[in-house]
């Protein structure tokens, strides 16, 4: 007796151990993007306590991002790669897409755009799939900045815009994982309206990201420095000024030497633009310091073109060349072709204000060569992109029908081996099940319209409200985003929010036809009201119903008619809205 109670004590005592541990780490979230370096440190600690299963793979989790912020690119990948062998080991399939996002932002921060492209189509599928709002925010947030990177600004905006949409959901979450600060949701959006010379809009979203609570440490660095830049680019040059200033005394906030001549290099890049020539130098050869030590050569080469325009500020067309020649022959090495592209059209000015037109000439030349590889190399990854989410869909397809298959197969198996046996038990049943399912549905919902005995249904419902003088509405559904297999929970569900006078017709593929005798149209609106929160978990919405009332003169067709113009009037409208808010 004693035993029992001794561990029955124990196991509630494990309860509160596990909810401080799942409390600490949701505390972390948001320390991982201010503080990096504090929060790995948190996280080793939580490492050595005893967790489950869940709990250590959220700690994965946590580290891989920590890792990503601290520009620890390739510990993150392979750590990220562990443990999705983990989590699927331990059967946490849903921890798996906060992997796959961790591993596409390291190979993002590479420019791997390939591989992080694939990853995050396949992260995004299976994070809806698995209804994991956190993980859809990490991953569009993700595509919308690597979008962004490749200068396809229109698929930026709207992957942001769509995380933004969800970001409410993260807290409706049962299970929490990581999610990105919505400070950075607004600051990538900024940055996509600077780049596309909405400057007013990239103020406002940048305004918003410093108003969070969260923008602290390295967030709010990061913010000052994109402010600096858009501000000058405004010509705010004071406001440039002070927003360069913070972003400097902030430096100290960023623990990481590498992360920290990151912004260091930028700093110098707008130091350069205002003409500050000297602060410019020192910016930037403290970053290349860093860069050169860690072997990081791509940003090499991005600070040798930043010293090379310093030379040529300074009147010293000598040093520059050196300067463009190592820049170009880094390029070069690592097939970074809009690079390349942009040290040779420096090198081709240079040349040209020096009155040398025979090399600025030749420079321009490989200036056009290099960009048309660098188009040809993202046109690469687009189609690669294109074709990994074909691939993707056929995939799922495929499963879908295999899974199908292998249920019928199974099923059918079983019913040859007592065929024989019990065929006349299973007429009964099969007719008892009939009789059943006629009385639940009434042989009358989700019908087919294409059938006489549905159309004979519907005009007869038409004849006795117009010859009864009774009001009569019709909805009409688009099911286009419906996918076939859910199409019967769909068509339940709305059967729970109507009378049992209502009729549910299904009036061809795509769209469900909704009957409402005794209701008018305010009725017809307070239906579509009640069905609104039904439809958006099939991923439709209130833009997609249609109605309309009869009148006299009505037939079926022209009342089928009016409800579909009635439904293009609600997209239209919705969609100006949508134009209004933007």
């Amino acid at each position: 007796m004693d035993f029992r109670i001794l561990v029955l004590g124990l196991s509630l005592l494990a309860w509160p151990v596990a909810a401080d541990t799942d409390k600490d780490m949701d505390d972390l979230v948001s320390l991982i993007y201010q503080y990096p370096d504090a929060a790995k440190q948190k996280l080793e600690a939580i490492g050595q306590q005893p967790l489950t299963q869940q709990q250590q793979l959220r700690q994965q989790v946590l580290m891989c991002q920590t890792l990503i912020q601290l520009g620890e690119h390739r510990q993150a990948i392979n750590l990220a790669q562990t443990a999705q062998q983990q989590a699927r080991h331990s059967k946490l399939e849903q921890a798996i897409v906060y992997f796959q996002t961790c591993e596409a932002d390291a190979y993002g921060d590479q420019e791997d755009f390939k591989r992080a492209f694939t990853l995050l189509d396949i992260a995004i599928e299976e994070s809806k799939n698995r209804n994991q709002p956190q993980a859809i925010v990490g991953s569009l947030r993700l595509k919308g900045t690597l979008e962004y990177a490749v200068s396809n600004y229109s698929a930026a905006i709207e992957s942001l815009r769509l995380a933004l949409d969800v970001y409410p959901d993260l807290e409706k979450q049962r299970d929490h994982w990581v999610w990105p600060p919505i400070a950075y949701l607004y600051a990538d959006m900024a940055g996509v309206m600077h780049a596309t010379g909405d400057l007013s809009q990239a103020d406002y979203y940048l305004d918003l990201a410093l108003k969070t609570p969260e923008t602290k440490g390295k967030i709010k660095q990061a913010l000052a420095v994109m402010g600096a830049r858009i501000a000058l680019d405004a010509g705010d040059r004071a406001k440039s000024l002070r927003m360069l200033q913070s972003a400097i005394e902030l430096l100290p906030e960023i623990s990481s030497p590498l992360e920290r001549a990151f912004s260091q290099a930028q700093i110098g890049s707008i130091e350069l633009m205002l003409g500050n020539l000297a602060e410019a130098e020192a910016d930037i050869t403290a970053a290349s310091a860093i860069f050169v030590s860690n072997k990081n050569l791509l940003w090499e080469l991005r600070v040798e073109r930043l010293l090379a325009q310093i030379r040529i500020a300074q009147k010293r067309p000598d040093a520059a060349l050196r300067y463009l020649n190592s820049s170009a022959n880094l390029a070069q090495r690592l097939s970074q072709y809009d690079d390349l592209s942009r040290t040779y059209f420096l090198e081709a000015k240079l040349y040209a204000e020096n009155d040398d037109y025979k090399n600025a000439y030749l420079s321009m030349l490989k200036n056009v060569a290099a960009g048309e590889k660098a188009q040809q190399k993202l046109n690469n990854t687009q189609f690669m992109q294109y074709k990994a989410k074909l691939e993707l869909q056929e995939q799922q397809k495929t499963k879908a029908q295999q899974l199908i298959s292998e249920a019928a197969a199974n099923q059918q198996q079983q019913l040859n081996r007592i065929y024989a046996f019990i065929i006349f038990l299973l007429l009964i049943i099969a007719g008892l099940a009939t009789w059943i399912f006629g009385k639940s549905r009434g042989w009358n919902l989700a019908v087919h319209l294409n059938q006489s005995s549905d159309e004979q249904l519907a005009e007869h419902m038409l004849n006795t409200a117009k010859n009864a003088g009774y009001p009569l509405s019709v909805l009409l559904l688009d099911i286009r985003h419906v996918r076939q297999i859910e199409l019967p929970l769909l068509q339940d569900e709305i059967e729970k929010k109507l009378r049992e006078q209502d009729k549910l017709l299904q009036h061809s593929a795509a769209e469900l036809l909704i009957l409402l005798p005794y209701t008018s149209s305010i009725g017809s609106e307070r239906v579509i009201a009640q069905l609104e929160p039904v439809l958006q978990r099939w991923h439709t919405a209130k833009i997609h119903l249609g109605a309309a009332s009869l009148t006299q003169p009505d037939t079926l067709q022209t009342l089928l008619k009016r409800a579909n113009a009635n439904q293009l009037n609600r997209s239209r409208s919705d969609d100006g809205l949508q134009s209004a808010a933007r």
